[in-house]
């Protein structure tokens, strides 16, 4: 068809669909943010309502009529337009408290605001929010005539004019009458509202609403969502799987390709062979809710939503289990490369320690020669020690001689050196003035000119002339010559001479002289020391000379002892040195068998520890091999278990394995991999969380199991359908921690609480939903909107902040309640009507606590056991794998990892065990189980008997509940006449017993049941327990 629109240019024209979905995409981005965060696809027939419902806005008293499925986009659509154009939105609050006047309030509200403010409005009336006939007589009428008579009466109406003269002045009217400013007020309203109807599709309902509200039918505009077509399945399913690895390159599709959709290419490839397969399992529940309408008279909704929370399924399960299959694998890889390296390195340290042992005999032959040569070395070291001995002893005694020969020449010449010294300090301190009065003296007394002709004899000097005396005194080294003058070099002639013709002489004396010139005494005095100082040096030079052999002899025996003493400190370097290299080597050999004992305690522990970790290694290896089939068919596994998540729960056990053999057979026709054992219950939950749900009160049967999944996988939120309380009790146990709130619609307080479970992320469970509060579908439809990073949901007038921990779960005890199409889309429903095999899971568990409570016990206790040794020894595995995965480096290098490999496989050798004996013993307590088997099968038959009889006559109507009073009665009057059981009931009483039992169940059952029936129904019944 030909697309006009004046989006992308201001004329009104026809537009390329390619380039107007472009405009609408990039459009709606925006829209995300602001408004509404709900993606949409933009198929061929979303264009054509998007430009329907543009085209009805843009005229005067335009309003819609949108009917199609529940999820089709009629509100989304509708918003997104009503943005798109500068519409306000207007959509009602209702809740089961909303009446005729707060409809006639909101109505009021919406006509001021498009009447007296001119503000333009969409009106979104959804099928849903009439809950009174009185809502669609009102919008009839305002569709009819703009207005509805009454709504504004007394002070309303005065307002209301008020109102209007104030927004006809704006628009620069003078209107003053009554009248005049109503007609305006209608004009308005015509001009400015947008009335939008949603309704579902049905049989019946748009001929009674045809009838009752023409206007509604005259006065809209008819737009047919209907379903989505095969094509926009088709198209939404490739554009919401766009960004996800479909691809197989080795898919080869078959000759018969059971084709959905005539728009899938041929021959398709893998993505389409999926995405076909997604429009054939939305089909099958088409089909499949058919047949239940059939067959029990009651049916549910099959909706585009339930469409996209498959497709939604389907891409977490797929991104979840692929990297659950990589990290599995690669976690294998690496315990197993860890495993084949320690096999290697074993290999390895075992040639080790053959080339160990001999390194450690070299070593011990290099220490033995080591040792022997230090042995040499000390003795001859020994031998030079006593040699410096002796050596030290004669060297002391010469030091010793030597210090008393000096102590004499000491001795000596102490006598005469102090008179030196004093003659020497008196020469300094003749004082200059002094001197130059000798040196002035032309002729100097005798005296005088004596002393100085002494002094330079002894100098040396040869002239004794007077002149030239006056010359020697005249020099500036004068007085320092005398100072510094050697008296050792004092020739024995001249002292002779100096003693004969001046020292001896009486008249030479200090104070005769000193009395002539006080310059001239300290010479005299200087030399008469000098020259006595010489005459001592000359006796006592013999011992000198002795005192200097004696030191040359004392410094040769030093040095002969340094020698010896240099010859004994190599000697002992040598000796340190070979203790050295015998110490190392002696560490060496410690070290090798150190290490030999350590490597061979590695490797007798590692080869242990691999031959106990050969099961694991083996089953590990069987399931890395086993990773490319796995990922092979993992596209078809998602697909399975995403098509139950979505749209199994509501179907019986029977029914869901109906509708799986249907999707396995269109996969397996469409050359789809998937697994033919596939488990969904093992799949889609881990033995933990199933132990989990056992200890929690889930009944261990399939269905349960099955129900407890999509109880933990919801993405809408779940609607338990649940007769017998058994989904009650187990969510109050497994949410405990979480502080489940329980509420209904009836409580006073339940709007409260709802907001507090929003805000909080606490669950809430609902009871009796069989009438739903309208209040929670912004709820249930996730209509969450983002502001300043908080997310908010509606709820009435509030906005309520939304906990991404929030989830609600509603559930109805009654089986046979019908839930609208618009809920069945909002909800994941999970049907815990009770099976055959619960039940008879339940009867015998009774029958055994009356009959064998010590079977029931064992039985208990056995089970409970059982399950902790699996979950125990999985969980064992696991920490195997985790412990080889986290190991750093070699495994032999990590003592503390083989001692954690150790501990943990020694631990699973025990609980293997423990489970096998176990075992054993649960297959005697099954056997005595088996033997009352018989009364819970015909509890359980008796049970559906009793529930079909509403075929017979609708009224007739059994619970579960009722039933197993009965049965507690039964069980009860046997207590009383045949006594209580035990141990010692065996055999042919055991038999007599049970026959009792059974007889008494279908008496009991007859009796309490027939009374409650037409008499001619009494017969069938009869016959009915006949056949049971």
């Amino acid at each position: 068809p030909i697309l006009y629109s004046n989006w992308l240019s201001r004329e009104y024209q026809p537009v390329d669909r390619e380039v107007l979905r472009d405009y609408v995409r990039a459009r709606l981005k925006v829209f995300y943010e602001e408004e509404l965060d709900v993606p949409l696809v933009l198929f061929n027939e979303v264009l054509d309502h998007v430009l329907r419902i543009d085209r009805v806005f843009r005229q005067v008293q335009g309003h819609l009529l949108l009917i199609g499925m529940s999820g089709a986009g009629k509100t989304t659509l509708t918003r997104f337009v009503a943005w798109l154009n500068g519409l306000s939105v207007f959509q009602i609050k209702v809740h089961n408290r909303y009446r005729m006047q707060d409809f006639d309030d909101d109505l009021r509200t919406v006509l001021r605001r498009a009447g007296c403010k001119g503000e333009k409005i969409v009106f979104i009336m959804d099928e849903s929010n009439v809950l009174d006939s009185g809502f669609l007589e009102r919008m009839n009428t305002l569709l009819a005539n703009g207005e509805v008579p009454g709504l504004f009466e007394g002070d309303e109406h005065a307002a209301l004019l008020t109102a209007c003269k104030e927004g006809s002045q704006r628009e620069g009217l003078l209107l003053d009458t009554t009248d005049e400013l109503y007609r305006w007020f209608t004009h308005q309203v015509m001009r400015n509202l947008h009335v939008v109807f949603t309704m579902n599709p049905s049989s019946t309902g748009l001929r009674d609403r045809a009838a009752t509200s023409p206007a509604l039918f005259n006065r809209c505009v008819l737009d047919w969502f209907g379903d989505w077509s095969d094509h926009a399945f088709f198209q939404v399913g490739l554009e919401f799987t766009r960004r996800l690895d479909l691809d197989d390159p080795a898919y080869a599709a078959p000759d018969f390709f059971p084709a959905q959709v005539p728009e899938c290419p041929q021959p398709p490839a893998h993505r389409h062979a999926l995405v076909n397969a997604f429009v054939f399992v939305h089909h099958s529940l088409r089909a499949a809710a058919a047949r239940l309408l059939r067959r029990e008279g009651r049916s549910t909704a099959v909706t585009p939503r339930h469409y996209l929370d498959f497709i939604n399924h389907y891409v977490s399960l797929l991104g979840e289990k692929r990297s659950e299959l990589e990290e599995q694998q690669l976690h294998l890889n690496v315990g197993l490369s860890k495993i084949k390296e320690t096999v290697e390195q074993v290999g390895v340290l075992s040639a080790q320690l053959a080339e160990k042992e001999q390194q450690l005999g070299a070593k011990n032959e290099l220490a033995n020669l080591k040792l022997k040569q230090m042995v040499q070395d000390q003795q001859e070291a020994e031998a030079k020690k006593a040699t410096s001995l002796e050596i030290q002893a004669q060297l002391e005694l010469k030091e010793r001689e030597v210090g008393e020969r000096r102590a004499e020449v000491t001795q000596e010449l102490a006598q005469v050196e102090p008179a030196v010294v004093d003659a020497q300090k008196a020469v300094q301190s003749i004082k200059k003035q002094q001197l130059t009065e000798v040196r002035s003296m032309a002729n100097p007394p005798a005296m005088v000119k004596m002393a100085i002709e002494s002094v330079c004899v002894l100098l040396g000097e040869k002239s004794l002339e007077w002149k030239a005396l006056r010359a020697v005194m005249v020099r500036d080294d004068f007085i320092a010559n005398i100072v510094n003058f050697d008296t050792e070099s004092l020739d024995p002639a001249l002292r002779e001479h100096m003693k004969k013709k001046y020292v001896d002489n009486p008249d030479f004396t200090f104070e005769k002289v000193d009395r002539a010139s006080k310059a001239c005494g300290p010479m005299v005095k200087w030399l008469v020391a000098q020259v006595n100082y010489a005459d001592m040096l000359q006796r006592v030079d013999p011992l000198r000379q002795q005192l200097a052999q004696l030191a040359r002899d004392a410094e040769e025996t030093k040095e002969k002892g340094a020698h010896v003493n240099g010859m004994i400190g190599e000697l002992e370097a040598s000796i340190a040195r070979y203790k050295d290299e015998y110490a190392v080597l002696i560490a060496d050999v410690q070290a090798i068998k150190t290490e030999m004992s350590r490597v061979g305690e590695r490797v007798e522990r590692s080869s242990a520890l691999l031959r106990s970790l050969q099961l694991e290694r083996h089953r590990w290896e069987e399931e890395s091999e086993n990773f490319s089939t796995q990922m092979g068919t993992l596209h078809g596994d998602a697909l399975l278990s995403a098509a139950f998540l979505a749209y199994a729960g509501y179907f019986n056990q029977h029914e869901r394995h109906g509708l799986l053999r249907a999707w396995k057979a269109h996969l397996r026709a469409a050359g789809v991999g998937f697994k033919s054992d596939l488990s969904l219950t093992e799949y889609l939950s881990t033995p933990d969380e199933r132990a989990r749900w056992e200890a929690h009160a889930l009944p261990t049967d399939d269905l349960a199991v099955e129900n407890a999944i999509l109880l933990k996988r919801f993405q809408r939120y779940p609607l338990i359908i649940d007769p017998s309380g058994q989904a009650e009790q187990f969510l109050l146990a497994e949410l405990a921690e979480r502080k489940v709130a329980k509420t209904s619609f009836l409580d006073a307080a339940f709007l409260k609480q709802l907001e507090s479970a929003l805000r909080f992320g606490a669950p809430l469970l609902v009871q009796d939903v069989e009438n739903i509060d309208p209040i929670l579908n912004p709820v249930l439809n996730r209509e969450v909107r983002r502001s300043g990073g908080r997310v908010l949901v509606r709820l009435g007038d509030n906005d309520v902040d939304l906990s991404p921990a929030f989830g609600i779960y509603l559930a109805t005890r009654d089986p046979s309640a019908e839930f609208a199409p618009d809920l069945c889309s909002r909800v994941t429903f999970v049907n815990f009507t009770v099976t055959a095999a619960s039940l008879q899971a339940q009867c015998l568990d009774r029958v055994l606590k009356a009959e064998r409570p010590d079977v029931d016990e064992k039985r208990s206790d056995l089970v409970k056991l059982q399950g902790e040794f699996r979950l125990r020894l999985r969980q064992l595995e696991r920490l195997l794998l985790n412990a080889l995965n986290q190991g750093k480096g070699s495994l032999l290098d990590d003592d503390s990892l083989i001692a954690t490999l150790e501990r943990l496989k020694h631990e699973a050798t025990e609980v293997a065990r423990k489970s096998a004996e176990t075992d054993v013993v649960m297959e005697e307590v099954e056997r005595v189980s088996a033997e009352y088997r018989a009364v819970a099968a015909f509890c359980s038959a008796i049970y559906f008997t009793l529930e079909n009889l509403h075929l017979v006559n609708p009224l007739y109507q059994f619970s579960l509940d009722t039933f197993m009073a009965i049965f507690a009665r039964v069980l009860d009057t046997a207590l009383r006449e045949h006594g209580p059981g035990g141990a010692a009931i065996t055999g042919a009483e055991a038999r007599r017993r049970i026959a009792a039992l059974v007889d008494a169940l279908f008496l009991r059952t007859f009796e309490h049941v027939a009374p409650g029936l037409l008499h001619a129904d009494r017969m069938v019944f009869a016959a009915l327990l006949c056949f049971a």
